[in-house]
């Protein structure tokens, strides 16, 4: 009996809910075992268009969903079962986009988190808003429209949007490279006449209107400017069926619709308001059947930064949504190794993946917690046409307070990029700091430009002992061992240069070789040849002599093309100087000493460093360099002009009584040379 009334109850309400929503009679009352659901807000756009309302809405679910979201429904506040379609759903995430049914405004629900859902949801036809569907490439003719349309509707589709007009500039799935991609709604024209229309893709595509093919480009080629293709048709007042389909075969995806109206003389984007509209639902706080609260929060994709060569940092705002009478303590976990609390926090992804973002709400004695799943691509698409630049100053707010011993090397490395872009040195030797202790394994190439930026960085602020550090610690990463060699050949150069602990940098490259029997012989090579240099800086002409010719050259080449290839160097090497080219003049000199040590013997190389370091504004420096130089290979050819410009830059550095001793012993050690008058004549005035 008590079965026999229930039933008969839910026939009745069927039977009300299907008269109080008016073209959806017939539709299945939701059961039970769904546990989560949305509010969807929604404030009906009427147009007049033909086909029925629809809105869309993009949310997160939690992990009770099924992956492919075959739990998910959307109904009226009675529960009424109505037509959907997903439009994005992954199983490694849990942002969610579809469209729906919606007879009225008012509020409607999403449900979730039933594992066993029963029949499918009515499949909803799509009639309202420019719904761009994007698919996977598929072979075939491309030499009508009809022939394109068929090929993109036996495709798969793999993600579809809602867009302001047909135009766009990139796949906003984030992918490159081949796809297909389809824009169709329905169109009003304000006005019987004649409408000009032009439309361009990147590839081949095609424009119909009413099913009647209006343009077709059939030829692939990029765009070329907005729109080229053109033509006229007689309009008549109404709403019209407008279809536009685009195969790309290389590189971003490219529409772009323009019309010229009767009485005008441009070409124009076709107006967004002209096309029928689709209402977006605002979605609520989550509510779990049974419970007073469950903790959720809003996600919200703010900004991103260009960070040199080709990276993105992306910033998202989350909120956590609560009841008016919680006075919380709200922490948050990003899975990244960094933490946050507040209501409202702001974080930077750093690198493209998959991050698990945790909330916990402390209200009193009890704690509720929710975790979603969001993916970060290599570009912000979440927000159509092209997410806005944020400012420098609020990304490095924001990186100011991260826990860097818990990041990756990865994240850590485009931190520095970064910095050195925003230029802030305190920034820059943070991260850099802390890039240089990780010992997570990472690729050579990388390794090596993140040690020169922060090398370069700490020379620019005379902060040698740094700069050569950077190198040290950075050889001592997971790396193969040409990679170890060439970070520590940079180790022992520069504490040579610029320090003097030159006998510590030997120490350490003479362990390097000991330490690693079966070295490559690049590798060894490399090291060899920074030990030469390192017995130059120690005053040990005789071993550097040694060492140089052990290392051999870097490369096979005859003798006669070596000497050339020297002197082109050369010649390059005084040009970057003169025209301030500074770093490009320094990488050239340490290529020509590691292709042929024997430069570092002959010392005019040496003469070329000094150059560029009086150039730089370090003239105590290239004294120094010199006199080194000097002490370990004194019957150098080079000898004497080393002493002399050694003593100009004394000079220029305000030590003129150095510069005084220096000339003192010129002219004792090379009578015959005339540097030593000619120094004379230049610290006499």
């Amino acid at each position: 009996m008590f079965k026999s009334s229930l039933f008969s109850l839910a026939i009745l309400l069927s039977f009300l809910m299907s008269v109080a929503v008016p073209g959806w009679s017939g539709a299945a009352i939701l059961g039970l075992g769904w546990p989560y659901r949305l509010p969807l807000k929604v404030q009906v756009l009427r147009c007049g268009a033909p086909g029925k309302n629809i809105a869309w809405a993009q949310f997160y679910t939690n992990s009770a969903r099924l992956p492919q979201g075959n739990d998910l429904r959307v109904t009226t506040s009675g529960r009424l079962i109505l037509p959907m379609r997903i439009l994005r759903i992954s199983r490694y995430d849990n942002r969610v986009r579809l469209a729906f049914a919606t007879p009225s405004s008012g509020t409607y629900y999403v449900w979730w988190g039933n594992p066993h859902p029963g029949p499918a949801a009515p499949t909803l036809k799509v009639d309202r808003g420019v719904w761009l569907r994007l698919f996977h490439f598929r072979p075939g003719e491309s030499g009508s429209w009809r022939a394109m349309a068929a090929r993109i509707a036996q495709a798969k589709c793999y993600a579809s949007y809602f867009v302001p007009r047909i135009f766009i500039g990139f796949n906003p799935a984030g992918q490159n490279g081949r796809a297909m991609s389809l824009c169709q709604s329905w169109l009003k024209i304000p006005k019987v006449g004649s409408y000009r229309f032009a439309f361009d893709v990147n590839g081949v595509g095609y424009l119909a209107l009413d099913g009647h093919d209006i343009l077709i480009k059939s030829r692939r080629s990029g765009m070329y400017g907005r729109v080229r293709f053109k033509r006229l048709v007689n309009l008549k007042v109404g709403w019209h069926r407008v279809v536009m389909g685009a195969i790309n075969y290389w590189g971003q995806i490219g529409m772009a619709l323009d019309w010229m109206p009767p009485g005008t003389r441009a070409y124009s984007p076709v107006p967004k308001n002209l096309y029928a509209p689709i209402a977006r639902a605002s979605v609520g706080r989550l509510q779990k059947i049974g419970q007073t609260y469950a903790a959720d929060f809003a996600i919200h994709p703010e900004a991103q930064v260009f960070v040199p060569p080709s990276y993105y940092f992306q910033r998202f705002a989350f909120q956590a949504l609560i009841p008016a009478s919680f006075s919380p303590q709200v922490a948050w976990k990003f899975s990244d190794g960094q933490t946050a609390t507040g209501l409202r926090v702001e974080h930077e992804f750093l690198a493209p993946g998959i991050y698990k973002i945790q909330m916990t709400v402390q209200q009193g004695s009890r704690e509720f917690t929710a975790t979603r799943r969001i993916r970060i691509s290599s570009v912000l698409y979440q927000m159509y046409p092209f997410p806005p630049a944020d400012p420098l100053v609020v990304v490095a707010r924001i990186l100011k307070s991260y826990n860097l011993t818990n990041l990756d090397a990865r994240q850590l490395a485009r931190g520095v990029r970064f910095y050195r872009r925003y230029n802030t040195f305190p920034g820059l030797a943070r991260w850099g700091r802390a890039w240089a202790k990780n010992r997570q394994p990472e690729n050579a190439t990388p390794a090596l430009r993140i040690a020169g930026i922060l090398a370069k960085a700490a020379l620019a602020k005379r902060q040698y002992t740094w700069a050569a550090l950077v190198y040290l610690l950075a050889s001592q990463k997971p790396l193969n061992p040409d990679a170890k060699a060439r970070l520590l050949a940079n180790y022992v150069v520069t504490t040579c240069n610029y320090t003097t602990r030159a006998s510590r940098a030997y120490a350490y490259a003479r362990n390097f070789l000991t330490q690693n029997v079966h070295l490559p012989a690049t590798a060894r090579h490399v090291v060899l040849t920074a030990m030469a240099y390192a017995a130059v800086a120690n005053g040990n002409g005789t071993l550097a002599v040694k060492l140089a010719k052990e290392a051999g050259p870097g490369v096979d080449k005859p003798y006669r093309q070596q000497e050339i290839q020297e002197g082109v160097l050369a010649r390059n090497i005084e040009s970057y100087i003169l025209t301030g080219h500074f770093d490009t003049a320094r990488r050239l000199i340490n290529q020509w000493e590691l292709d042929y040590p024997r430069a570092i013997i002959k010392g005019y190389t040496r003469l070329l460093r000094m150059k560029l370091l009086v150039t730089e504004g370090r003239p105590l420096i290239a004294a120094r360099i010199g006199v080194q130089y000097v002490n370990a290979l004194p019957t150098s050819f080079y000898s004497a002009e080393l002493l002399y410009r050694a003593a100009l830059a004394l000079k220029v550095a305000g030590k003129t009584d150095a510069a005084g001793s220096i000339m003192a012993r010129l002219k004792h050690d090379y009578p015959e040379s005339p540097y030593g008058p000619k120094l004379a004549k230049q610290l006499a005035r």
